[in-house]
């Protein structure tokens, strides 16, 4: 590559990154109107640690009722109408000895969230008399919001085979009082009639429906409630109040600083030991760290907690031991008699295997933890995941583009990149 398309190039790439960082990092008027530009850092959310939000206290109706097991199956399935309305950074637990607390990071709809949480969610299906034909316990399988014909949310149950079954035996069951126009099935959640549907005939269909005047948000929680299954006691709130964040509003300014002097001494470093090679390294870590905080702000459950951060933190070291694992493969393979391009590309071809090696062995590690974890711990592993695929991807691909590019500035490259002749290593 010439010398000038090189600068060219070079130049390009400065201007896209200062924009890029003036979007990710500054909020500033638009124009002559009132609205703000947002940072798109703005836009990823915060945990309780770092933002604050709101508390909720669960309390047993019945105390005698409470036992270590019933705790536990309580707050498992409060974690799951938790997860299923994108709170995986909530916090759950025990709180004098029978009350169950939670934690809820950045939080704007409390009283949705209030809903969903402090519903016990026993499903029942009715006849026109009050009597119980079906209960949701053991016999739904999955609930989600869909559309009728005319356009409206609802909610799609889905029965389990024995579901199947009583589903079947509830309807033929409401059947008989067709003659008398009472030939209707009301679903109740908890105490409260969500739907009564006609019944004309014995319905053996593996999934049912709950129609109403639903609004999306509505419709998701009650899918949620009912998807988690109902808790094992009935709970009343006791307390709720919206808190103040742990660390201050402080934290995550001063979290940045601190990363951006760290990110200039390695980049330093990596630039007086390596040269041109620690050129492109720092451009091609520039713009992971962009990329990293748009993929944060736009990949849906991500909520930045202590653990989140250091996550971060985890997955740009990574990306740094990925170029120095690429150029010392690069150093050796010069080394031994290879021409600055040829050691280049053999360089990589040899070193990708190792840097692929770890970098798939971490994210699979983040994928078990994101599965089997909750709370925060979930949310290291969300931002672990991002942050390792991100580094894997720009180590392989933008670092060798942009060594390519550094590489047309110099006439002696070998200089340029601090490689240097030595003895060969022997086979």
């Amino acid at each position: 590559m010439s010398k000038g398309k090189s600068i060219f190039l070079l130049v390009l790439t400065a201007v896209i990154v200062a924009v890029t960082a003036v979007a990710c990092f500054c909020t500033f008027p638009i124009g002559n109107s009132t609205k703000d530009y947002n940072a798109i850092l703005s836009l990823i959310g915060k945990g309780i640690d770092l933002s604050g939000g709101y508390y909720v206290v669960l309390t047993p109706v019945n105390e005698d009722d409470v036992n270590e097991n019933v705790s536990t199956e309580a707050m498992t399935v409060l974690r799951t109408r938790l997860d299923s309305k994108g709170f995986t950074e909530a916090t759950l637990s025990v709180q004098d000895g029978n009350k169950i607390r939670i934690e809820i990071p950045d939080i704007d709809a409390e009283d949705d969230v209030l809903e969903t949480i402090g519903s016990t969610g026993e499903l029942t299906f009715r006849d026109y008399q009050g009597n119980v034909l079906m209960t949701g316990k053991g016999n739904i399988k999955t609930a989600y919001v869909g559309l009728d014909n005319d356009g409206n949310y609802m909610v799609v149950m889905n029965f389990t085979d024995v579901g199947i079954t009583n589903f079947s035996e509830a309807t033929a069951a409401v059947v008989q009082y067709k003659s008398d126009n009472n030939n209707y099935l009301s679903i109740y959640l908890d105490d409260a009639q969500k739907s009564s549907p006609t019944v004309n005939e014995q319905i053996t269909n593996q999934s049912a429906q709950i129609t109403g005047n639903f609004t999306y948000e509505e419709a998701e929680s009650l899918a949620s409630v009912i998807a988690s299954g109902s808790l094992p006691i009935k709970y009343e709130v006791s307390e709720q109040r919206s808190i103040s964040a742990r660390l201050g509003e402080s934290a995550v300014d001063m979290s940045l600083l601190a990363g951006a002097i760290g990110l200039a001494i390695i980049f330093a470093i990596m630039i007086v030991y390596y040269r041109g090679m620690g050129i492109a390294a720092a451009i091609a870590l520039t713009i992971y760290t962009l990329l990293y905080i748009i993929f944060l702000a736009v990949v849906p459950g991500v909520q930045l907690t202590l653990p989140g951060i250091a996550g971060i933190l985890l997955s740009i070291g990574m990306a740094v031991d990925a170029n120095i694992v690429i150029f010392e493969r690069v150093k050796r393979e010069y080394a031994n008699g290879k021409t600055v391009v040829s050691a280049v590309d053999a360089g990589f071809k040899r070193a990708v295997i190792t840097v692929i090696d770890s970098n798939v062995t971490t994210i699979l590690a983040a994928i078990v933890l994101f599965f089997l974890t909750t709370g925060a711990i979930k949310g290291f592993a969300i931002t672990l995941f991002i942050g390792v695929l991100l580094s894997l991807l720009t180590s392989i691909f933008v670092t060798r583009w942009y060594l390519n590019i550094t590489m047309g500035l110099a006439k002696d490259k070998a200089k340029f990149f601090n490689l240097k002749k030595g003895e060969k290593e022997n086979a």
